[in-house]
């Protein structure tokens, strides 16, 4: 039996406090945030926005992004989102996914999801500093190694926050920006993910859905919107172009 799944990030809720008023309709059992929803430092209203999600669904599954942490030591921002997955209100049906495995005991559905923070080369690690808040705002950041093997018996879908490939998931005016190693790490061109089906990233703020290696690469990234902008108003209906945020877009497995 496959599994339908739920994909949003970057709603970046923290922009005009919009954590009890971002809404959006449930169009599968499985939600998948895949990262910069909002701050944890937002505590109280980060937990009500997840409390109103699990009421909708079977299971939620929240990756921290890089924004997740700002303000607070990457330690703390740890042990904070640890705090928030143990809450009363959000136990039994949040799934906090740092360097975490969770197995669909209803399908042959794996999840493997952890942040990925990026390998930032050292040529590049100034400009990087200078033109990306996140490594000026977070204390402690490095990058995660975390290698999965694949599992024959089991259909398996990779979640990080941060992309996995280069090529195809930015905007194509930021190509060649040096401080572009900062939004992704090229995994899956090295290959090695046989049995993997599908990537689901966010961060770059450019929503994208391609295939690299016979791995389905998705991103559905809101990105930020104001309260009250009706320019990008679209956000709430169903979107038509693979790079438009689609507030009901599911995936298969």
């Amino acid at each position: 039996m496959r599994s339908q799944i739920q994909l949003l990030s970057d709603l970046h809720l923290e922009v005009g406090k919009q954590y009890t008023t971002f809404t959006f309709p449930a169009s599968a059992p499985l939600l998948l945030l895949a990262g910069d929803i909002g701050r944890l430092t937002d505590y109280d209203t980060y937990r009500s926005f997840l409390a109103s999600q699990v009421a909708r669904y079977r299971k939620v599954f929240l990756l921290l992004g890089n924004h997740e942490f700002y303000g607070l030591s990457y330690e703390s921002g740890l042990e904070t989102a640890q705090h928030l997955a143990e809450e009363p209100s959000l136990t039994d049906r949040l799934v906090l996914l740092h360097r975490a495995r969770w197995d669909d005991p209803d399908s042959d559905l794996t999840i493997l999801g952890c942040t990925l923070w990026p390998a930032i080369p050292e040529e590049s690690c100034a400009i990087v500093e200078a033109k990306v808040n996140d490594f000026k705002m977070i204390d402690g950041w490095g990058q995660v190694a975390e290698a999965t093997r694949s599992d024959p018996e089991r259909r398996i879908l990779i979640a990080t926050h941060h992309a996995p490939c280069v090529e195809g998931i930015s905007r194509p005016e930021h190509v060649n920006n040096p401080w572009a190693p900062a939004f992704a790490t090229d995994l899956v061109a090295q290959g090695g993910w046989g049995g993997v089906e599908a990537w689901v990233f966010g961060h770059t703020q450019f929503s994208s859905r391609l295939s690299r290696k016979g791995v389905k690469l998705v991103s559905n990234q809101r990105g930020y919107v104001f309260p009250g902008n009706m320019v990008r108003k679209r956000q709430y209906i169903k979107a038509k172009g693979e790079h438009d945020f689609d507030a009901s877009l599911t995936i298969s497995l």
